[in-house]
């Protein structure tokens, strides 16, 4: 009981100089665990007469009422509602993991719970941690479906130009391989089944298949099939993931690519509001119709993330990503970087913005060039999303990008404004 009026008191102090001038936390968390829900109230609103900081506190106080009484469900909204007036509202945070996870919306407690990881706080992290912990013991098995809708003013990533030069030569470069406009739908599921192995270790296999077509009709249906087992566990307050991955596409529905290979992972917590992560992918890659483009793909990054505030957080990411094929002129390696800046504010949107730059130097002359091919590429974006939106179980956001690729060879030479509407559900 001493722990639960503990948890409670802290719960409703945590919004350090706002509290100040807020209720009796203890005091609250004593008629909270007496069951006196009325009394609680009524000290909430003699305590704050202030209009938005009462609505602000007795949302908070609503949403443990609902989950000292078993309603997980009524307890997210309010929590949810909480944040949509104070984005860094920490102890409505942590109310929400924990009612996200009672709901076994291990998802969402889990995006929470990231941001928590990187509170300035010891004891959130603790919490945090904690809760991390409970998902990979407990996550059992899971679904969702999504779909998205993407028009562009570039779909296939075709050549901005109409001529390309060779060996001395202009070509006329045919109108399939220019810019085309139109408008992609893509459809899918995923589903992953979680294996406890205890001591915080956990195996999962997971599997997803993706259709992409587009409304125009203009290109073949794209599908993806792809699976994988990851081994995740701990080492101290270090997370890391290792495992086998695969994939299959088809084009038009005839075989395309088979990939297959091993990927990793290793997240360290630095001070209290840092992370940095560590990855690679290794790939082997068999073309069922371009046997010369048969090789090797290997990825590997670096990142390091800082939370400003509970609310904003923003990460740098460097890179390799080098692939190897049976001819020269495929051959490369690449470079990027990329720096993301994720908030959430009031009203319950979230924002995620992007800036990327990548460079890829391939090895062999270019045929009729008589130079490597060269590509460079600039990438901006912004995603929009906000908690408060369910169109029928489903959460949208919305996407749009730029994306300018300079190439020495004309006819990789592009530009592309991309826009996205997705939707996803988890059951």
């Amino acid at each position: 009981m001493r722990i639960l009026i503990l948890a409670l008191a802290l719960g409703l102090t945590l919004t350090g100089a706002v509290a100040a001038r807020g209720p009796d936390g203890a005091l609250l968390a004593r008629l909270m665990a007496l069951g006196d829900h009325d009394g609680a109230r009524a000290h909430l609103a003699a305590a704050v007469s202030e209009p938005a900081l009462h609505a602000l506190y007795r949302t908070h106080l609503e949403g443990l009422i609902a989950r000292q009484q078993g309603r997980s469900a009524d307890a997210v909204a309010l929590f949810r509602a909480v944040l949509a007036i104070d984005p860094g509202f920490v102890a409505a945070r942590v109310e929400l993991a924990k009612s996200l996870l009672a709901t076994r919306n291990f998802e969402g407690a889990q995006h929470h719970l990231d941001s928590l990881a990187l509170n300035a706080d010891d004891a959130i992290r603790t919490i945090a941690q904690a809760g991390l912990d409970h998902i990979r013991a407990n996550r059992g098995y899971g679904a969702q479906m999504h779909f998205s809708i993407a028009p562009s003013s570039n779909l296939n990533r075709g050549s901005a130009h109409r001529i390309f030069a060779a060996g001395g030569m202009d070509f006329a470069i045919d109108p399939d391989s220019r810019r085309t406009a139109g408008t992609g739908i893509t459809i899918g599921g995923s589903a992953y089944h979680s294996f406890s192995l205890g001591n915080g270790q956990a195996v999962i296999a997971n599997a997803a298949v993706d259709l992409t077509t587009d409304i125009e009709g203009t290109r073949a249906e794209q599908l993806s099939l792809s699976a994988g087992l990851n081994w995740q566990g701990r080492l101290g307050n270090s997370r890391f993931g290792l495992g086998p991955i695969a994939d299959v596409s088809y084009s038009g529905f005839d075989p395309h690519l088979v990939r297959y290979g091993l990927s990793g992972t290793l997240n360290v917590p630095v001070g209290g509001q840092n992370l940095v992560g560590l990855s690679f992918t290794v790939l082997g890659q068999d073309y069922a119709s371009q046997a010369y483009r048969n090789g090797f793909r290997v990825l590997a990054g670096a990142q390091v993330t800082h939370a400003f505030t509970p609310a904003v957080r923003a990460s740098l990411q460097l890179g390799a990503d080098i692939e190897r094929t049976q001819a020269a002129h495929l051959d490369r390696d690449g470079v990027f970087g990329d720096v993301r800046v994720v908030s959430d504010w009031r009203g319950g949107f979230s924002t995620a913005l992007f800036v990327r730059y990548a460079r890829d130097q391939y090895l062999g002359n270019y045929p009729g060039t008589g130079t490597p091919r060269l590509d460079e590429r600039l990438s901006a974006g912004i995603t929009v999303s906000n908690s408060q939106i369910d169109l029928g179980g489903f959460t949208p956001a919305l996407s749009y990008s730029y994306t300018r690729q300079f190439s020495n060879v004309s006819f990789f030479d592009h530009d592309s404004h991309d826009v996205s509407l997705g939707l996803t559900k988890a059951f």
